[in-house]
């Protein structure tokens, strides 16, 4: 199955309620991605009562050797994860971040930009 865009939720300078952002059910069929200009994160909520794995997928390689996918933790019932997705490293060549999750139930995704300058 094809890797799902997620919506971008901006920011603004006068501050940010968290708790308004309700995130994107995470996609279980082929993962998630977002266009990443460098002022962009991920926040990962989990409600459900298992524990989460989110892989980030890491392009290239350094002396022929394939750089590691990161992992995260989100954990069970109130788990409230922020990643911060430098692009330098996780960005793929369309300049798109890649998510990859081991299950879903519970899981919503949310792309915070920052405000610019």
């Amino acid at each position: 199955m094809a890797r799902t865009d997620l919506p971008v939720v901006q920011m603004t300078r006068a501050g940010f309620n968290l708790a308004a952002a309700s995130g994107t059910t995470a996609n279980a069929s082929g993962g998630n991605a977002f266009l990443n200009n460098g002022r962009r994160m991920v926040r990962l909520q989990n409600t459900d009562s298992a524990a989460k794995t989110v892989t980030v997928q890491i392009p290239g390689s350094i002396e022929g050797q394939d750089l590691p996918d990161r992992t995260y933790n989100v954990p069970a019932t109130s788990g409230d994860v922020l990643i911060p997705p430098l692009p330098g490293i996780y960005n793929q060549n369309d300049g798109k971040v890649y998510l990859d999750y081991d299950t879903v139930t519970g899981l919503k995704v949310t792309v915070l930009e920052l405000p610019a300058g």
